[in-house]
């Protein structure tokens, strides 16, 4: 290997410094906000600097200047005094210090009210420079699950102010609380239910609780906080994110009485070869709560269903006899809730045909386990 001495050993080589165009392109592709002029710099930083003053009254005076100025003025203006107040923060005065996180945190509370407040319906086809990435990313996300008419609008836009500026979700919705409200549910189901598939974990086991506990009155559509949740209620079921079983899913359906619903996954579990006994006979009920069409046909084809449907441990009912003495187990069959239902739109009552053992249900109308001889 030869080596040459001619060459200059100060130049070596070195990356080249980054050109103008290229940073100029880049700021441009990256929709950045423009410098502001020397003048207006020199300005702020006069403004900022009396926030060290020792008067009070100057202290106070300059806070409400630059607030009304961050929130009246251009992103590249609030961002500028921004950064400035963010160098307080090493100041060696603790009042200062005080007051600059202060009105860090009431520039960016009013800016995020601001931009959440100037959501339109449709912010990604219309874009303006008021709407943050982050805010787009979260609504385009709801929207998604909850539509993006005015009410999905409105109710997103009470769940994001209080979330605040840093997206604090969790302080905007109470999963331990049964008994939450419109907004609770609404975070809850829009934002903080995850879209891939989590099996087995304490938040399926959270969420399924509090959907099986508690009714929003969706059915009514009484007010438009009612309607986004209760399309929050259907776009959860069907996306099924933590693998509910057929069961569960129909049980939060008809909780809330989505009859829609209700009658999408009957027919689903209808049409699957192989499906279970137990989700079948599920599924002949909650068709009948919600008056489904094409109940009649299907019932007329389970009479002759001879499956028994399984019963777990601890939920098997006795018969009575004459003697109001339990004589037999009972073994309910497809059969036999397709021949109970029959009686029951008949306005028979199938107690007087040897299913004494019929329980209430405050889901199902009757409990399954109870319904055979």
């Amino acid at each position: 290997m030869v080596f040459s001495t001619t060459a200059d050993p100060t130049v070596a080589d070195q990356p080249s410094p980054p050109s103008i165009d290229a940073s100029i392109d880049e700021a441009s592709y990256f929709k950045t906000a423009p410098c502001l002029p020397e003048s207006e710099l020199a300005r702020i930083d006069r403004n900022v600097s009396r926030l060290e003053s020792d008067s009070a009254v100057i202290r106070r005076l300059t806070a409400d200047r630059l607030y009304s100025k961050a929130f009246n003025g251009d992103v590249a203006i609030c961002d500028a005094i921004l950064c400035r107040l963010r160098g307080l923060r090493v100041s060696f005065s603790l009042d200062t210090r005080q007051l600059a996180d202060q009105l860090i945190e009431r520039i960016r509370l009013a800016c995020h009210q601001h931009s959440v407040a100037a959501l339109t319906p449709s912010p990604w086809g219309d874009p303006s420079d008021i709407l943050n990435r982050e805010l787009e990313l979260w609504w385009q996300q709801f929207s998604q699950r909850a539509g993006d008419d005015n009410d999905a609008i409105r109710q997103f836009q009470l769940v994001a102010l209080t979330a605040g500026p840093d997206w604090h979700w969790n302080a905007a919705a109470s999963t331990s609380d049964t008994k939450g409200g419109d907004k609770d549910w609404s975070c809850l189901l829009g934002i903080q239910v995850p879209d891939c598939g989590i099996r087995y974990v304490p938040a399926a086991k959270q969420l399924q609780t509090k959907l099986m506990a508690t009714c929003t009155n969706s059915i009514d559509n009484c007010t438009a906080s009612e309607r986004v949740v209760g399309r929050l209620i259907d776009s959860t079921i069907r996306r099924n994110p933590y693998g509910w079983s057929r069961e569960t899913c129909l049980g939060i359906a008809l909780t809330h009485h989505r009859s829609e619903l209700v009658n999408e996954l009957c027919e689903n579990i209808w049409n699957t070869p192989g499906v279970r006994v137990r989700e079948l006979g599920l599924s002949l009920l909650a068709a009948d709560s919600v008056n489904h069409d094409g109940l009649t046909e299907r019932l007329n084809e389970c009479c002759n269903d001879q499956r028994v449907i399984t019963v777990l441990p601890g939920q098997a009912h006795f018969g009575v006899g004459d003697a109001n003495w339990p004589h037999s187990i009972v073994v309910p069959r497809i059969s036999d809730v397709a021949q109970y239902l029959l009686w029951k739109r008949d306005g028979i009552d199938a107690r007087q045909h040897g299913m004494t053992a019929i329980q209430a249900d405050p889901v199902w109308g009757v409990r399954l386990e109870s319904i055979g001889r």
